[in-house]
């Protein structure tokens, strides 16, 4: 076991985080946010991806150019590869004061082993409400369910969620009666506020054509976004309330999908997938309104960059809100509602128009000093129990 770190006022703190890609997405994007905004001197940083392949993460060379470093594990789809790579590194690269899991269900068991090896703060972040999908799982799954719960039962010292949602879905009904904390992750505020009034520019350099209401969608191509409900919603909306662009921002397996459903569809010169992009902050300028109809989320940091940029947003009801947002510029729909009620809902979102708040409470500039916070008291803590 290795031996637990010894806090000194000169020694910054030592953070692992396990992630399952640095491909750009919310959590990914946060990440690399986050590790921007946390002071060297205080907090230093790495990053251990579970991937399905070696390959860099599109957010790799971020975060080494920031300070981090960023190493790579077997899927988690091999458990006991894994759970053996973590142990050589922890063995390795520590000792560690904090190792925090935003993996779901499997992080239960990387958070065990990372007991075993002694670390001595032990998060769990649930960023997902997969409580549908969870109940609907057959016999296997639920063994494999509870076998994580178990090992997070085992492992675990702080439990996180970014939503009410997300924490049942973690752990379990009786979230708040185990000390969970609900905690906002936070956007680039000060990106979002640079790109303000390139609106035309943007829409040039896109090739969108002027006078036409742009709706927007950023998210990678998982099944949970729903991006061919999208499409149907767009095509309602062109049926009934005329003209208008689609943009798409974001890469991932469905794309194909999607690609040929536009091109099904007729709708190539209507859709434009602009694929992952640095410049997100940027491209929700070019919109005139945000429709995100996943079918389960945590508590999304696309719409919270969405609202920090003022655009009004149709939402699926399973998709979490915070109190903190502008609740008066969402309209929450149930996916059951239909294409062309959705269409309706965009059509009054775009005649809503842009409200952009003067301090919104998702500043990750903020957030983050919060993070770092928890982590040294936690520490700290953990130190005074140790013998």
């Amino acid at each position: 076991m290795t031996q637990p770190p010894t806090l000194t006022p000169h020694r910054p703190l030592r953070i692992l985080h396990l992630t399952g890609t640095l491909d750009r997405g919310g959590i990914e994007s946060w990440l690399v946010n986050l590790l921007a905004h946390l002071p060297p001197a205080e907090a230093r940083m790495d990053v251990l991806v579970a991937s399905p392949g070696p390959r860099p993460g599109d957010l790799d060379r971020l975060v080494w150019g920031l300070g981090g470093r960023v190493f790579h594990a077997p899927s988690t789809r091999r458990p006991l590869a894994f759970v053996a790579a973590l142990r050589r590194h922890l063995r390795e690269h520590g000792p560690y004061d904090v190792v925090h899991s935003h993996i779901h269900h499997f992080g239960g068991l990387a958070l065990l082993a990372a007991r075993l090896a002694g670390v001595p703060v032990r998060v769990a972040t649930s960023h997902l409400d997969s409580r549908r999908g969870d109940a609907a799982a057959g016999q296997g799954r639920r063994l494999y369910l509870r076998a994580m719960g178990a090992a997070l039962g085992a492992g675990v010292t702080h439990r996180l969620a970014v939503s009410e949602e997300a924490a049942a879905a973690l752990f379990g009904p009786r979230w708040q009666e185990r000390g969970t904390r609900l905690v906002t992750l936070g956007v680039d505020l000060d990106a979002v506020r640079a790109a303000r009034g390139e609106a035309g520019t943007i829409r040039r350099e896109l090739g969108l054509p002027p006078g036409e209401p742009v709706i927007g969608h950023v998210g990678q191509f998982r099944p949970q976004k729903n991006h061919l409900f999208l499409l149907d919603v767009f095509a309602a909306y062109l049926q009934r309330h005329g003209p208008a662009q689609l943009l798409l921002v974001g890469d991932g397996g469905e794309r194909p999908r999607t690609e040929a459903r536009v091109r099904e569809l007729g709708f190539s010169e209507r859709v434009h997938l602009v694929g992952s992009r640095p410049d997100v902050p940027r491209l929700l300028w070019a919109m005139d309104a945000f429709v995100f109809p996943s079918t389960h989320e945590g508590l999304s940091l696309a719409l919270l960059e969405a609202q920090a940029a003022g655009l009004p947003a149709v939402v699926s009801d399973g998709v979490p809100l915070d109190r903190r947002m502008q609740l008066e510029t969402v309209e929450v729909l149930g996916l059951g509602a239909g294409e062309a009620a959705w269409a309706d809902a965009v059509a009054r979102a775009l005649a809503r128009g842009r409200a952009v708040p003067e301090a919104p409470d998702f500043d990750v500039a903020r957030t983050s000093r919060e993070l770092l916070a928890f982590y040294t008291q936690a520490a700290r803590q953990a130190e005074c129990r140790s013998p």
